[in-house]
């Protein structure tokens, strides 16, 4: 699986943002977000002015949630 590197300007604002319930208040964790249905985008809350954005195909990551949840990584 390899990151599609974004940029805040290819990334569009209406996108929702969503964060583990189980991160912490302290700014350490990452955010995730679905661009278009078919790409997957993560990004760091520790970046809040640059906001760089790693993306994904939709396959891709699927494949990594499901090998998260086999405990293979």
């Amino acid at each position: 699986m390899r990151p599609i590197p974004s940029t805040p300007a290819r990334i569009k604002a209406e996108t929702r943002w969503n964060t583990s319930s189980y991160s912490g208040h302290a700014n350490n964790c990452l955010e995730h977000g679905v661009l278009n249905g078919a790409k997957q985008a993560v990004r760091d809350t520790k970046d809040p002015v640059r906001r760089t954005t790693l993306t994904f195909p939709a396959g891709s990551w699927q494949a990594f949630l499901e090998a998260i949840a086999r405990e293979t990584l």
